[in-house]
């Protein structure tokens, strides 16, 4: 069967060593395989402890890439919405907050994995097909602002919150966000807008609306939850993938660790997210989905992808001797 029916994390991992060794053969070498991984929530009854404790599965999978020969680069730090999370797992919930805040832990952020397989030649670290960048296209400008994730706000005063009483939730979701970038961080005035939103009936109870934000470029919290397959396959009524990929998570990485024309694979195809966005960025996709269901719905992603893609311009058809 797959990966998901393991008995515990020794299971899990000893067959993912089948996988491992042969993701480091076909990498080329000085390239990169990101993880999307999330560490596990352990129920009270199972730890023995009578309350809900953390794995940090994300740790075991650092230490099963580095025994198979990856080098471990770092992890990108995702941030997931706290209310939204509580709403499926209840262990972070307001009133037992209030009972007793001694037993509660944290939101848990999702994280991007990257591993490297060595260079053939070690002496300047540079892969043996380096993935590079044109100056012209990626600017100096443009570097630096990626690399500090810094977004500009006019006006340098507090939102006041009878502002945001009549503003939708995506707006008030927006505003703050720029607001919070754009100043130095108040935690006691974060506390009280939300309060005062609540006052007026405009703080959501299914998502959490002001997220503190990231500036840091190794954690990100502008992931679009809504932008997956997932959405797409809700609102045609098919079945949905237990664990969407965002979108905009796949493609910061492809853009970054790879050239157009290449290959991009994915063992743990889905929904096909990987290559449907590979695609759309240029490359070619490839990916293993053992889900008969799956596989057909992201074979016809991928297949829209590309004949978007492909699409001729006039230009096209002048060079054909169409026009």
């Amino acid at each position: 069967n797959d990966l998901g029916h393991t008995d515990d994390d020794e299971h899990f991992f000893q067959h993912l060593g089948y996988l491992t060794p042969e993701l480091l053969r076909v990498l080329k070498p000085g390239r990169v395989a990101a993880v999307h991984v999330k560490d596990r929530i352990v129920p009270g009854g199972l730890s023995g402890f009578g309350f809900q404790t953390v794995s940090p599965f994300s740790d075991y999978t650092i230490a099963h890439f580095r025994q198979h020969g990856f080098a471990f680069l770092g992890r990108k730090t995702i941030v997931t919405d706290v209310v939204r999370e509580n709403n499926q797992t209840y262990r972070l919930g307001w009133t037992e907050q209030c009972k007793d805040g001694s037993r509660m832990g944290c939101g848990m952020p999702e994280y991007l994995l990257l591993f490297r397989k060595p260079p053939t030649d070690r002496s300047n670290g540079y892969a043996d097909e380096p993935v590079v960048k044109s100056k012209e296209r990626y600017s100096r400008s443009r570097w630096q602002i990626d690399a500090h994730g810094f977004a500009r706000s006019s006006g340098n005063r507090l939102i006041d919150p009878e502002e945001l009483k009549s503003l939708p939730h995506e707006k008030i979701f927006k505003l703050f966000r720029d607001y919070s970038l754009a100043h130095v961080y108040d935690f006691e005035y974060h506390v009280k807008l939300g309060e005062a939103l609540e006052q007026m009936g405009r703080l959501p109870v299914t998502f959490m609306l002001l997220q503190p934000p990231s500036w840091h470029p190794d954690v990100w919290t502008d992931i679009a939850r809504m932008r997956t397959l997932n959405c797409q396959q809700e609102r045609k009524g098919q079945e949905m993938h237990l664990c969407p990929l965002a979108f905009d998570l796949v493609d910061r990485v492809i853009e970054q660790f790879s050239m157009p024309g290449e290959l991009v694979f994915d063992p743990f195809g889905g929904l096909m997210t990987v290559p449907y966005c590979a695609i759309r960025k240029g490359r070619r996709g490839l990916a293993v989905e053992l889900n008969p269901t799956y596989f057909t719905d992201g074979a016809a992603y991928c297949e829209a992808a590309e004949r978007q893609f492909a699409m001729p311009s006039l230009f096209d058809l002048d060079t054909e001797g169409v026009a």
